[in-house]
């Protein structure tokens, strides 16, 4: 009978590479291993044959087809460090409810800052499994008293920030600086002339000249962000986080995002990508054929163009990193690649809503693989963005792992989503229950999960890197836990981490 070989990753010595020592030491253990670039096979339309050694040098990785008994020999040889599976990883969704700048400065002290908080929470001791669980479902349950949050205008005006007090269309004026009256007055005009059009024997629509003739009679800028942002729905997801206060400061414009999924749909109306690369082995276009990577770049930076919904950051650049196949799964190995893709190209902010299970909380149990990875990606000055997972258990790879961001979801209630991983690991929460965004082919859905929840806080940090151009993704993370709203027990938790994400404060 045949040995069975099954995908695994090779780490070795950081100190030595990975295209010689990784394949020599491999070679070793069994014969015939042809070795090749990881990111240029898995971007070809031609699947890697089962003798191919991919090897990846930035990290110090091969993957490679091996047996149990060939892995425990290699484990004996120098230089080699870990052998991980080749794990599946997954999209984190879960069904519909209804059926800027290139250059950065380093700082100091927010990488300081994580790694300390790592050191804290790898030396706290695990509360009791009972307590944990018994928070978590109260969590669920109840929704959070946060009171109404009061801030001052650059004029020195006090405003409420209370998502639930202001209606949709007036939060968003106010973000833009209009005054109440204005606004009012302004719909009131919208909905004489929708009358009079409806009633008119012409059936030619209102022209732009008289659009322009009303706003500039209530006195409001026709290319304001609130008259825009009135014309997009505005989810309640970006309503809770305050996104609508933040275009005030920022949009995101020029932050280059890459959404590490299932692809993007290229031509989505509300809708623009700028790029992308497939690590799917045989699959040449990143372009979605599944939906969850559109729905993701939707919430992310949908385009602020008088239809559909409205992103987070609605200026932001979109990158389709392809990973994940037409079934919503892919190897580690394939979201690797895309990673070591998206440090190649200097993106900004890199958005992973994907993940396997773990069965632990201990905060010092991770995939070495990924964090690898992560650590390529700090040192690039970029921040990656981990789902936290779905399976109401504790976090899974690669969210735990101490160079992802984690984040876990709640609802509009900022109750926590009664599916959503925590742990210690968590460091944010975000919107993902019922979030509505695009999906392919121009349409738009309703979906929840962790998967809905990152791209939140993948859109908060565009908005904080237009902001601060030269701030790296070490410093955008450390921003985000300073300006949550605190939600919970007083400080860090494992439902919340730090808090719900607030982008207005993030900005501020």
């Amino acid at each position: 009978m045949a040995t069975k070989r099954i995908p695994r990753i090779i780490l070795v010595d950081e100190t030595q590479s990975a295209s010689d020592v990784g394949i020599e030491q491999v070679a070793k253990v069994r014969s015939g291993v042809q070795p090749m670039d990881a990111i240029s096979a898995l971007q070809s339309e031609i699947t890697p044959e089962p003798d191919a050694a991919l090897t990846a040098d930035e990290i110090g990785a091969v993957v490679v087809e091996l047996s149990d008994k060939e892995v425990a020999e290699l484990k004996k040889k120098p230089g080699i460090v870990a052998v991980e599976e080749d794990e599946l990883a997954y999209a984190l969704q879960e069904d519909d409810l209804d059926g800027p700048g290139d250059i950065y400065s380093e700082d100091p002290e927010a990488t300081a800052q994580i790694d300390a908080l790592q050191a804290e929470i790898e030396a706290a001791e695990e509360p009791p499994a009972e307590m944990v669980a018994a928070a978590m479902q109260n969590a669920s349950m109840n929704a959070p008293d946060i009171g109404e949050e009061i801030d001052f205008d650059e004029a020195g005006n006090a405003f409420s920030l209370s998502a639930e007090a202001d209606p949709m269309v007036v939060s968003t004026a106010a973000a833009a600086g209009i005054p109440r009256h204005k606004v009012a007055s302004f719909i009131r005009c919208i909905i004489k002339c929708a009358l009079n059009e409806l009633t008119s024997a012409k059936s030619a629509d209102v022209s732009e000249e008289q659009i322009a003739a009303l706003l500039a009679a209530h006195g409001v800028s026709g290319d304001s962000e609130g008259v825009q942002a009135i014309r997009d729905y505005i989810t309640c997801g970006l309503r809770i986080i305050y996104a609508t206060y933040a275009w005030r400061y920022s949009t995101g414009a020029g932050v280059r995002v890459a959404v590490v999924d299932t692809g993007i749909t290229p031509r989505h109306p509300d809708l623009r990508v700028y790029g992308g690369a497939s690590f799917v082995p045989g699959v040449g276009s990143w372009a979605d054929d599944h939906g969850h990577g559109t729905h993701v770049a939707g919430t992310i930076a949908a385009r602020r163009n008088n239809r559909g919904v409205v992103g987070v950051a609605p200026f932001a650049r979109l990158y389709g990193v392809k990973v994940l196949n037409s079934a919503g799964s892919g190897r580690t190995s394939s979201i690797i690649a895309g990673l070591l893709w998206c440090a190649r190209m200097r993106m900004h902010v890199v958005n992973l809503s994907l993940g396997s299970r773990f069965n632990r909380h201990d905060p010092r149990q991770y995939s070495r693989a990924y964090e690898r990875a992560g650590r390529l990606l700090r040192r690039r000055g970029i921040l990656a963005v981990a789902a936290a997972g779905n399976s109401n258990e504790p976090v899974g790879n690669p969210a735990r792992c101490p160079s992802f961001m984690a984040v876990s979801a709640v609802d509009c209630a900022r109750r926590r989503a009664s599916f959503s991983c925590f742990g210690p690991q968590v460091e944010v929460a975000a919107p993902g229950v019922g979030t509505w965004s695009t999906y392919p082919r121009t349409g738009y859905r309703k979906l929840s999960g962790t998967s809905m929840a990152t791209p939140h806080v993948a859109g908060v940090a565009a908005l904080i890197k237009r902001r601060h151009p030269s701030w790296p993704g070490d410093a955008l993370r450390v921003r985000m836990w300073r300006t949550a709203t605190d939600l919970g027990v007083a400080g860090r938790d494992y439902a919340y981490g730090f808090g719900l994400v607030n982008a207005y404060r993030a900005v501020r």
